[in-house]
């Protein structure tokens, strides 16, 4: 199967996840932290399905699935344990044109959701077609003890550069090569160690003068004044 790579936002949409076990607790979790309007059918979900329900982050039906739940539905996870039930929300997934995953059947999915490594807007994903989840678990432990936080604190500090610097009306090539100058910085090695003079002796002697280091920096520093994970 050759997939096709993409990141999906799905902030305000339907997303529907039916099943109320462990791994539907997971995409859940990972559909309430991208925004999505998460609806849970299952007679029956384990305990923190119900404290979201509680606290209004998810929306629970407490039945079982029936034909026609789909609808209005952005994407869809089968998480139960019935093989039929799979199967029937598969086709009318199909009928609806619905994004689909069946958490025990790859081939029969629409879309795979890969491993990944995120650390805010910085997301790394690996992924093996569903020929190997063990090796796509084993590489996503690899890259999160190698990419730590501090590339959270690298991509915000270049987001909030780049918004600066495309709002001056200049040529796209002379963009290219500042990002190319700020990369050959260490500028992770700085965020890491703190070393805030530094970085703003560097990245003063390459922005422009009416970009204001300090301010971009400010919530990088105010990030790492209340977070020890960079210690």
């Amino acid at each position: 199967m050759d997939l096709y790579p993409i990141n999906l936002n799905i902030k305000d949409t339907v997303c529907l996840v039916i099943g109320g076990g462990d791994v539907a607790v997971r995409k859940i979790d990972e559909l309430c932290s991208c925004g999505a309007r998460v609806v849970v059918i299952s007679p029956e979900v384990l305990p923190a399905v119900e404290r979201m329900a509680d606290e209004g982050k998810v929306k629970w039906h407490s039945r079982e699935y029936t034909r026609g739940d789909l609808e209005n539905a952005f994407l869809v996870f089968a998480a139960t344990n019935n093989r039929n039930v799979q199967q029937e929300i598969e086709v009318e997934a199909g009928e609806r044109n619905i994004l689909f995953n069946s958490v025990d059947d790859p081939d029969a999915s629409s879309f795979h959701v890969p491993a990944r490594v995120r650390r805010g807007n910085f997301l790394l994903t690996i992924s093996t077609g569903g020929g190997s989840p063990a090796l796509s678990a084993q590489l996503r432990r690899q890259l999160d003890a190698e990419y730590g936080p501090e590339y959270q604190q690298f991509v915000d500090l270049l987001g909030g550069i780049r918004k600066r610097i495309v709002a001056d009306g200049k040529r796209a090539e002379s963009h290219k090569l500042l990002f190319e100058k700020l990369l050959q910085l260490n500028i992770l090695t700085q965020i890491r160690d703190r070393d805030w003079i530094a970085l703003e002796r560097d990245l003063c002697a390459i922005l422009p003068d009416e970009i204001d280091v300090r301010e971009l920096l400010d919530p990088i520093r105010q990030v790492n004044q209340c977070d020890g994970s960079l210690e």
